[in-house]
């Protein structure tokens, strides 16, 4: 019987240190255990933060070199037909290469075949020496805001040889769909279309006598 007192007295003492075990030491590994989760976590979104910081990053450098494509684009094809503004441009080319005269006439605008931009079409004639021509038709092709001769014919002036005319079709270019007041853009509705202008009626023929 004494011998079975020190066996209680060990079994009792590993009772003791499994229940500090299963009510301490547990809860606390499986506390550790989340937080070991939740930073894994928090290191896989800070990793995606860094990804997405870097690629704001590098849009940010190329916003500016963005800006400038979109303002020379804005240039080149513009949101609005500026007739006037046009009108003065061609005018302005015409004094500074020296032909004799010059004559513009603004034709209707019209929607694009893929209706995200409109045509407008120009019809110059302009006079005066072979260079004067070249170098008037090389400033329209270079101007900043894009153009494109669609036709052109060169024949004597109206003063005679050496002396040139020459009359071309140029086409320039709107983001504008409706390319302005009073344009006929391929949405119109028929009220807004011109009535055609009636032929000249022809003279009654004449009996003899």
């Amino acid at each position: 019987m004494m011998r079975r007192g020190p066996i209680v007295a060990a079994v009792a003492g590993v009772a003791v240190i499994i229940l500090m075990v299963v009510g301490l030491i547990l809860p606390k590994a499986s506390k550790i255990s989340a937080k070991q989760k939740e930073v894994a976590a928090a290191q896989q979104l800070e990793a995606q933060l860094q990804v997405q910081l870097q690629q704001l990053q590098a849009d940010q450098k190329d916003a500016k070199e963005v800006r400038k494509q979109l303002d020379a684009l804005n240039q080149q094809v513009p949101g609005v037909t500026d007739l006037p503004g046009l009108i003065k441009s061609l005018n302005s080319i015409a004094n500074q290469t020296g032909v004799d005269f010059t004559t513009i006439s603004p034709g209707q605008p019209s929607t694009a075949g893929s209706g995200d931009f409109s045509i407008v079409p120009i019809q110059v004639s302009i006079a005066g020496g072979f260079f004067a021509i070249d170098q008037y038709l090389y400033e329209i092709e270079t101007m900043t805001r894009v153009s494109k001769t669609m036709s052109l014919s060169l024949g004597a002036g109206p003063n005679g040889l050496p002396q040139l005319q020459a009359q071309a079709t140029i086409e320039f270019y709107t983001t504008d769909v409706s390319a302005g007041p009073g344009s006929i853009p391929g949405n119109t509705t028929p009220e807004q279309v011109a009535p055609p202008v009636a032929p000249a009626p022809s003279p009654s023929p004449t009996t003899g006598g």
